[in-house]
């Protein structure tokens, strides 16, 4: 792991401010784990915030951005043929509860 040269301590990853083609900020960028092995990861404000001690962010885990695209490209093939293949509709169901 890199030395963060402000304070000596271990650095654990590192984050950067985007803003979705929607217009919504959120940070995107990567952790190590105990390994060392990086984890790409997103983060969003939490919109639905109902009291105090509920958290003010939420960190999720990166999916690739091209394994997103074969999702839509599958879901939108799937509109024009009436046969489904079963292991396609299960990997549809699994990224439809993806962040982005």
């Amino acid at each position: 792991m890199n030395k963060n040269t402000n304070s000596n301590q271990a650095e654990l990853g590192a984050l950067w401010k985007r803003k979705s083609k929607a217009g919504m900020s959120f940070l995107s960028g990567y952790i190590n784990d105990h390994d060392g092995q990086r984890i790409d990861v997103v983060v969003f404000a939490n919109s639905k915030k109902t009291n105090e001690k509920a958290p003010d962010y939420r960190l999720y885990i990166s999916k690739p951005l091209e394994a997103k695209a074969q999702v839509s490209a599958v879901k939108s093939s799937e509109k024009t043929t009436a046969v489904k293949a079963k292991p396609v509709v299960q990997e549809i169901e699994e990224v439809e509860d993806d962040i982005l």
